[in-house]
């Protein structure tokens, strides 16, 4: 004869199956893969945050900003490196001619898509003169590849 299951055994099993059921439904939840780095030296300071792709990035900003007063301009971009180690492309040089009046120049919605595996980004930062004088962030790799 068989009993049915009652009482703490009952519980135990609702509860169970109630936890179960919450964290599958959280497996199919994924947070967006997010990057960001600074690079800075003598006159200039820039910044960047994006969020990966596989083959480059989305949604980026990025920022930069005078800090050397001395009326050259200043400019931030990414570098990216492909899956074999080789240098892919360097991002279109995006300039704050505002000098060191505290404003700095700010882009949203920036992305890049090499068509390929990106395994690493670096931002940039320069000062704008005859020989641009450029500082670089450390290496920032791609989880997603």
């Amino acid at each position: 004869m068989k009993r049915p299951i009652t009482g703490t055994l009952r519980r135990t099993g609702v509860v169970a199956a109630a936890v179960a059921t919450a964290l599958l439904a959280s497996a199919g939840v994924a947070s967006a893969a997010t990057g960001s780095a600074t690079a800075s030296g003598t006159g200039v300071y820039g910044s960047a945050n994006w969020e990966w792709t596989r083959s480059g990035w989305k949604n980026g900003n990025a920022a930069v900003r005078d800090t050397g007063c001395d009326g050259e301009p200043v400019y931030v971009h990414f570098r990216a490196k492909k899956a074999n180690s080789t240098y892919v492309y360097s991002t279109v040089k995006r300039f704050n001619y505002n000098g060191c009046r505290g404003d700095d120049g700010y882009w949203t919605g920036l992305g890049f898509d090499a068509g390929y595996y990106i395994t690493s980004v670096q931002v940039v930062a320069c000062v704008d003169t005859s020989t641009p004088r450029c500082y670089f962030s450390a290496w920032q790799d791609n989880p997603l590849t």
